[in-house]
């Protein structure tokens, strides 16, 4: 479905000194330096894939997806969707994709939320009847019933968000592209859109590819992750790999139905009392196991309740970029 070779992508700007003079200067005989935003970077992502493409700001996320969208010419590498060359085939590639860059909206603010939907099934030649089904299955998904005859410009952000969604799936792309789709929304619109995603996934086999700052956009949807840094790749694997080889140490938490009266304290591990029927030990997974660490807090408490804690994705990736990734 996407087929990027060895792309890259260097921007020209000038460099300034500070001050009146430098401006100056700059103005006349301007002095341009490169900055080097993608480097070298190769990704395959097959159909029906979710896959989470990570970095930091000025990593080069977002020059990617305009590279892979034909926003952007590479310097470098090349480019495939479906086989087709998004920049020499734009029509054909602009039919198949889907896109989604932050709050930047696809509708007409002055028009109402459904005359929108028809100038989109009109851009995209959708035929009438299957513009009819195919929006009729979105209101309910997206629960836009109550907003249709609204103009864009009078909805909150999050019934504007949904609205986009229903926008970019009129045409039902086969590759969909979001650049921070949940940026600024609350908690119930974001798993709004996380199951819209999984839904479109599951039905019709649409490839995503998802960046997003809120990790738990990735951890909920993607199983395979892309972390770039500096223009260049990290990592390209599982996300559940990646988290084994970075969870050294692991917590369980436990309830108990007594109060507890005294911390077990034991080599490898920590004892943190969270309240007097709430305890968490966080354990060196090379000295405990799970088993060994559940066997011996039985043995020493009435215990209720059991729940294992699973590593913070924003954590893992914070130690990525801190410390690298080593074999």
């Amino acid at each position: 479905m996407i087929q990027a070779e060895h792309l890259s992508k260097t921007y020209s700007i000038i460099d300034k000194e500070v001050g009146l003079k430098g401006s100056i200067k700059a103005f006349f005989k301007p002095k341009k330096k490169s900055i080097p935003a993608v480097q070298d970077i190769s990704l395959q992502v097959g159909k029906g894939e979710i896959i989470g493409y990570i970095g930091s700001n000025g990593s080069g996320k977002s020059t990617t997806i305009k590279m892979l969208t034909g926003v952007l010419y590479p310097d470098q590498g090349q480019v495939r969707i479906n086989g087709l060359n998004p920049q020499e085939h734009r029509k054909e590639v602009n039919k198949q994709i889907g896109v989604l860059f932050g709050q930047k909206s696809h509708l007409d603010w002055n028009l109402p939320v459904q005359e929108s939907f028809i100038l989109h099934a009109k851009i995209y030649d959708v035929p009438d009847k299957v513009f009819k089904e195919r929006l009729t299955v979105l209101i309910d998904l997206l629960d836009l019933a109550d907003i249709m005859k609204q103009p864009i410009r009078n909805l909150s952000l999050g019934q504007r968000v949904r609205c986009e969604f229903a926008a970019i799936f009129i045409h039902q792309p086969a590759v969909v592209f979001l650049d921070e789709p949940t940026i600024g929304l609350d908690a119930s619109v974001k798993e709004t859109i996380r199951s819209f995603i999984r839904y479109m996934n599951q039905e019709y086999q649409t490839t995503f590819l998802i960046t997003s700052h809120d990790m738990k956009d990735i951890e909920s949807l993607c199983e395979r992750i892309f972390i770039i840094d500096k223009g260049k790749k990290v990592y390209d694997g599982s996300l559940t790999v990646l988290k084994e080889r970075f969870s050294t140490v692991k917590t369980i938490l436990f309830s108990t139905e007594k109060p507890i009266e005294k911390d077990l304290q034991l080599d490898g591990w920590e004892f943190i009392r969270k309240d007097d029927f709430h305890f968490e030990i966080h354990y060196q997974s090379k000295v405990w196991t799970s088993a060994q660490v559940i066997e011996q807090v039985f043995n020493h408490y009435a215990i209720e309740d059991v729940t294992m804690k699973e590593l913070e994705i924003e954590t893992m990736v914070r130690q990525i970029y801190e410390e690298g990734i080593h074999a």
